[in-house]
């Protein structure tokens, strides 16, 4: 949600009265549950702003001089910060619902709290839509944060479906050519009746969240006994014009009559070179009954009329519409077995233990191998198949060092002997040279050879670890270059997966390899350290930086974004001829443990 995200309330100061929000429902109502909704999330480890104290009441008198407590919190509730609804039960009549709050969050405000929605429902119906709200301790954003957003149907919890998926189409969508050309779509009731609420259900183009979109202007007509349009209306624009709509769309009518509800779209959305007017259901409540439901919309377009079932059908775009009340108790209760699930998990592994332990006795045993066989037989060939993937991974790296390295030692050492008696017995010189440059490349295959070694031993897989390889490795390669290799992070003792490992060495010796063909450096600076949840590595030099393409940019960093694309980080390299090169590379610590990628 980008607009009308909620409301937002805090304590003005130290000592002030405690902030409230009160709704007035309009008329006496048997309550049957309050829900609160909590505000969207910043981002996934965002605690969110929902109050941590407060109380519910419930009263027919504006002065609440006669109320009904409906909860009260005496401490702190942090359980209540998981983003999904919070229901409280009722049993009472009442028109006014308030809500006080006694603690909220200390994030630059005294006692910050938010909430996306205040859903009241009576007899499945959730009367709260379009009520008026009152409020003290406001922290409005206009279009963003205001009161009269808890009362709207608006929430991050989206359209509220659940179920099978349309038969037919998801909705009726209409392509237009021009902006200003207009669509409407009309359905008739057989008598007149009071009408509380229009609720339109925004369209997917293409079955993705981020294209679920309405009109971007709309105008909503009531229909006298005469088939002509009433003078009341209703306009809605969108608050950014092509933008998304991943939420219904409810207009309160407050009980006004009619035999029809015409809804015009005034203006389409407009989705770069597409012009669309679309709507995925409409629904027409008159006294917990939708008078829409089954009946045929008549869609106009210009002087063309077609008859449209895809707009009653009880389907949105992806699954089957269900009541706001019986929606908001399923994600209550999802919310409340999944924290028992939790907090069950413990208890579960203790009382296995004790089971495991309990077995080895008489007659427990039999009916304990009775259940566990089948378990014990899986994870025993999972355990052989992993136990024999190491030994297959130490027998490689054995063969590699013990027979492929012997046979490099032996190449390096003949052609050095050779090469000395060619030179003391005045042979060609071309041939030392050659058997010069056979030394040298038997020698550094043997020095990657001992790297694919360390990279296939499982037990030296710290970033500890990591970085005295990479010693090691500046320490041969770097040997006639000033240098300097730190490491400022704290977390040396953490394991990588051997992937994360691989990627991340190879990464910085090809680093190391560019420096020696193209900077002509005298000097380099390699540092690890921490910088938030990521682990970052930089190489500097004050070489005359990497050769440049025709579009001036760096050429031979290909295999360097490689990595780091399979690695998931982020990588900055800047070279110049001036200040050298200097290449920087962020990873989520996340990543560096077992990652689907990586595998």
């Amino acid at each position: 949600m980008k607009t009308g995200l909620g409301y937002r309330g805090y304590r003005a100061k130290k000592g002030a009265p405690d902030p409230s929000i009160t709704l007035d429902l309009g008329k006496e109502y048997p309550i049957d549950a309050v829900s609160l909704v909590p505000a969207q999330r910043e981002f996934l480890e965002d605690p969110g702003i929902f109050p941590k104290r407060f109380t519910i009441e419930l009263s027919n008198r504006e002065d609440f001089a006669e109320r009904t407590i409906l909860f009260s919190s005496p401490f702190s509730n942090p359980g209540f910060s998981d983003g999904n609804p919070v229901q409280f039960k009722a049993h009472d009549t009442a028109r006014y619902v308030r809500l006080t709050v006694q603690e909220g969050h200390n994030k630059g405000m005294l006692d910050l709290f938010g909430l996306s929605e205040i859903a009241v429902i009576s007899n499945r119906d959730p009367v709260s839509f379009g009520a008026s709200v009152t409020t003290t301790g406001d922290l409005n954003a206009p279009g963003i944060w205001y009161p009269e957003a808890l009362t709207d149907g608006r929430t991050p919890l989206g359209v509220w479906q659940n179920g099978g998926s349309p038969r037919n189409q998801n909705g009726d969508s209409v392509a237009v050519s021009t902006a200003s050309e207009e669509v409407s779509w009309t359905i008739d009731f057989e008598h007149p009746a009071p009408l509380d609420r229009v609720i339109l259900f925004p369209y997917q183009l293409d079955r993705s969240f981020e294209s679920s979109v309405f009109s971007d202007s709309l105008t909503i007509h009531l229909i006298d006994e005469n088939g002509k349009d009433e003078p009341f209306e209703y306009q809605w624009s969108n608050p950014l014009a092509g933008s998304s709509s991943m939420t219904p769309l409810v207009i309160p009518l407050c009980g006004k009559t009619a035999t029809g509800v015409r809804i015009t779209g005034n203006r389409p959305c407009m989705m770069g070179e597409f012009k669309v007017h679309a709507l995925s259901e409409i629904e027409v409540w008159s006294r917990g009954k939708n008078l829409a439901a089954g009946n045929i919309v008549t869609r106009k377009q210009g002087d063309q009329e077609t008859p449209v079932t895809a707009l009653t059908d009880g389907f949105a775009s992806e699954k089957q519409i269900i009541p706001v009340a019986v929606w908001l108790e399923q994600l209550f209760e999802r919310s409340r077995v999944e924290k028992e699930l939790a907090e069950l998990k413990p208890l579960h592994h203790q009382q296995a233990s004790e089971s495991e332990l309990n077995a080895t006795w008489g007659s427990a045993v039999i009916l304990g191998l009775t259940f566990l066989i089948p378990v014990f037989i899986v994870e025993r060939r999972r355990l052989m198949s992993r136990d024999q993937l190491d030994q297959l991974r130490k027998r490689i790296a054995s063969d590699l060092h013990d027979d492929i390295g012997s046979n490099l030692g032996s190449i390096s050492l003949i052609a050095r002997t050779a090469r000395k008696d060619l030179v003391r017995l005045h042979g060609p010189e071309e041939v030392a040279e050659d058997l010069g440059e056979v030394e040298s490349i038997a020698r550094e295959s043997s020095l990657a050879m001992r790297d694919i070694v360390w990279l296939l031993e499982r037990r030296q897989d710290s970033i500890g670890d990591l970085v005295q390889r990479m010693r090691e490795t500046a320490g041969r390669l770097l040997r006639e270059i000033n240098y300097t290799l730190e490491c400022d992070s704290n977390k040396t003792a953490a394991k990588l997966s051997l992937d994360a490992k691989r990627h991340l060495f190879l990464f910085y010796k090809e680093a190391i390899h560019n420096v020696l063909k193209h900077s002509h450096a005298n000097s380099v600076s390699i540092r690890l350290w921490d910088e938030d949840d990521k682990l970052a590595l930089e190489i500097l030099d004050n070489g005359i930086g990497l050769p440049l393409n025709e579009e001036l940019a760096p050429t031979s960093v290909r295999k360097l974004e490689d990595r780091a694309r399979v690695l998931e980080g982020l990588l900055h390299i800047a070279s110049s001829k001036e200040s050298g090169t200097q290449i920087r590379l962020f990873v989520k610590r996340s990543h560096l443990t077992a990652h689907p990628t990586l595998a």
